[in-house]
């Protein structure tokens, strides 16, 4: 995998009620760093994060998650690599237990569960 991990550039978003919430944003973040997306409400900051594991595409600007151009084709590839946690919990857990709804995404990519459960340090 690319020691660039992420990458963004010139990308540009509007909403259809023609709202403005990326304008021509670049930036990288390579193997090691920590980022924090800071900002006030309504400057774009899920509209961006909406954008790394294509939920939001907006077709202007480039995104690269590792090897990745993040493309249509290249979709399934990228969400395996890429993880978000929503703020709302309520809009996150939809499983009964946080084991099942962490191992959701793996099983559902044919894993094991004892590997799963290794993994992820859970105590059974």
């Amino acid at each position: 995998m690319s020691h660039h991990i992420v990458e963004v550039k010139n990308l540009k978003f509007t909403y259809p009620d023609g709202t403005c919430a990326l304008k021509d944003i670049s930036f990288r973040i390579t193997h090691g760093e920590s980022v924090a997306v800071v900002g006030e409400n309504g400057a774009g900051k899920s509209t961006l994060l909406l954008h790394l594991n294509g939920y939001l595409m907006s077709g202007n600007g480039i995104i690269r998650i590792g090897d990745y151009p993040l493309t249509k084709e290249t979709l399934k590839e990228v969400r395996r690599t890429v993880g978000m946690v929503f703020q709302d919990p309520d809009d996150q857990l939809f499983m009964p237990t946080v084991y099942d709804d962490v191992a959701f995404g793996p099983l559902e990519h044919h894993g094991d569960a004892h590997e799963i459960m290794r993994f992820y340090s859970f105590q059974g």
